[in-house]
């Protein structure tokens, strides 16, 4: 049985208040206080320290994944520093799980300009030589767990089962952990209504969203593990005090966010990670789809095709599916009609149908008559030259 180690409260403390701070970690072992695996971290907005209106805007994230060993199992969560006019593309990424390519991952790639990319904060001005910057940013959205509790599709149509995290990835490393998974990319190239423009406002719009269910889920275990933690705590009023004070500090600190990203943001009562409704795919969609929207309202409808732009709305969940969740063989039988009608009606859980879907809507890059699909792969063409980034033209 593995040894789990949950991160202190002086650890916490130290990771809140300092954006330069690194976080190692056991991939598998370390977990934050209510046991969620801390290596699934999501990315956090630092948005007192982030710039959304100059003419040099930026935002600062935390726990952006780069710099860990997936063969020794070490996540490393870094603060970056994301200048938004250095945003050359974005992709919709598809990621096959299987050999048949049946079963896909979703993520949202961003990619800069080599003299405008995100750059490492704890290396930012360094004078030793080292190059801060690297070339892309990739958002996924995932099932966030105890590290002892595997995924399992089947149990995640339970809305309860999981809760929901936007984890950040250097591009490098996630495609770096992907080729040892044997996993390919096969990317589509964003085509947003005013141009860059548009893809600035695709990157606060996936950001709103993963900060917002951030915060409340991080708050909520928090919470969770005070009380616990509070109960169990050594005797003496003073440091039992001080303690409370220092966990209220950490909730504060994360709480801390402007109050107009909260229009973007998903109701609390659809902030849980669900097979369908709220899955990597269906919540890539989403962001594209209401970053387009936005861009409407703003007067911006070049290339889009209106008559089939779909609406920007998740599924909604129905009765059978938590019944499925922990169903007999029996009720799987049972309840099979009503999920081909919900896949009849919702054709964009699948993920390989939102390519289409978005061609169709004039939302990709075509080339030769069809929608650019480029396939990365160790084998074919890789997404980064030896220089760095291959910007593919």
């Amino acid at each position: 049985m593995k040894h789990y180690r949950t991160l202190t409260l002086r650890q916490l403390l130290k990771w809140a208040e300092d954006n330069t701070d690194i976080m190692r970690l056991r991939t598998e072992r370390d977990v934050l206080p209510g046991g969620y695996m801390a290596a699934f971290a999501p990315v956090l907005v630092a948005w007192q320290e982030s710039e959304l209106r100059d003419h040099d805007s930026h935002v600062i994230l935390r726990n952006v994944n780069y710099g860990g060993n997936p063969v020794e199992r070490t996540t490393v969560l870094q603060s970056v520093r994301v200048p938004l006019d250095g945003i050359e593309a974005a992709e919709f990424v598809l990621v096959p799980l299987n050999a048949r390519g049946s079963v896909h991952h979703a993520e949202i790639r961003f990619i800069f300009n080599p003299h405008r990319s995100p750059e490492l904060l704890n290396l930012a001005g360094s004078q030793t030589g080292t190059d801060a910057s690297f070339p892309d940013l990739i958002f996924s959205w995932e099932a966030w767990r105890p590290p002892q509790r595997k995924f399992s599709l089947r149990e995640g149509l339970d809305e309860s089962a999981y809760g929901l995290t936007l984890r950040a990835f250097a591009g490098p490393q996630l495609f770096l952990e992907d080729s040892l998974r044997q996993h390919d990319w096969f990317a589509y190239r964003l085509r947003l209504p005013a141009e860059k423009t548009g893809l600035q406002e695709l990157l606060k719009v996936v950001l709103a969203l993963g900060d917002g269910v951030a915060r409340n889920t991080i708050r909520s275990l928090l919470q969770q593990d005070e009380e616990t933690w509070m109960a169990h705590a050594p005797a003496g009023k003073v440091e039992t005090e001080n303690d409370s004070k220092a966990w209220q500090q950490l909730e504060s600190r994360l709480a801390n966010a402007p109050s107009e990203t909260a229009a973007q943001g998903l109701p609390e009562t659809e902030q849980s990670y669900h097979a369908l409704v709220r899955s990597c795919a269906t919540l890539a969609r989403y962001a594209v789809l209401l970053t387009t929207w936005r861009l409407i309202e703003q007067g911006h409808t070049d290339s889009v095709n209106l008559d089939l732009l779909p609406s920007a709305e998740l599924p909604q969940l129905e009765d059978w599916m938590k019944a499925v969740a922990h169903a007999d063989l029996r009720r799987l039988f049972l309840s099979a009609p009503a999920a081909l009608r919900f896949l009849a009606r919702n054709p964009q859980v699948r993920p390989s149908s939102i390519p289409q879907e978005l061609d169709a809507a004039g939302l990709l890059v075509r080339k030769g008559g069809k929608p650019w699909e480029i396939h990365y792969s160790r084998s074919t063409t890789r997404p980064y030259s030896a220089n760095g980034i291959n910007l593919i033209n």
